[in-house]
């Protein structure tokens, strides 16, 4: 099972009329299971078992993260959003270039162009020259060219 229970003596005796609790996981043990899972392409798991781990951690940026990249290997972009989103504000002033290029890359993906490419302009005065929010701030400012050039056609 992948979270360990704590049944007490009593429940044992009581033939287990009441539930077990859960004992607390730590965020390190959630992650490596998560990963061996997901090598396994059992991406619903993995998301099922880190997603309870959040009850757990609320604000583990670990876990969160990890939601945020299963989110993505599975496409389900607007939870990716959400799960990025949060993982910014868990992050505050120390936010990575690496989870703000995935956010811009999410957006794109669910279609949001011109927030995607405004996050992606924020982002670069952050991080100037990183090269990740380089190559999608181009490739939006690509989509966003021949979409405007499509209507004035």
């Amino acid at each position: 099972m992948l979270q360990a229970l704590a049944v007490s003596p009593a429940a044992l005796d009581a033939g287990f009329s009441s539930p077990p609790e859960q004992m607390p996981v730590s965020p390190q043990h959630v992650r490596q299971t998560a990963v061996d899972l997901v090598a396994r392409n059992q991406l619903s798991q993995a998301f099922a078992l880190v997603e309870g781990a959040v009850r757990q951690h609320p604000d583990s940026q670990e876990l969160v993260s990890l939601l945020a990249l299963i989110s993505e290997a599975r496409q389900d972009w607007t939870k990716a959003s959400f799960y990025l989103e949060r993982l910014v504000r868990l992050q505050g002033s120390g936010v990575t270039a690496e989870t703000l290029s995935h956010w811009v890359r999410v957006l794109r993906c669910l279609g949001e162009m011109g927030r995607a490419a405004r996050l992606a302009g924020n982002a670069l005065k952050m991080y100037p020259g990183d090269v990740m929010l380089e190559s999608e701030s181009q490739t939006l400012n690509s989509i966003l060219a021949a979409k405007s050039a499509r209507a004035g056609a």
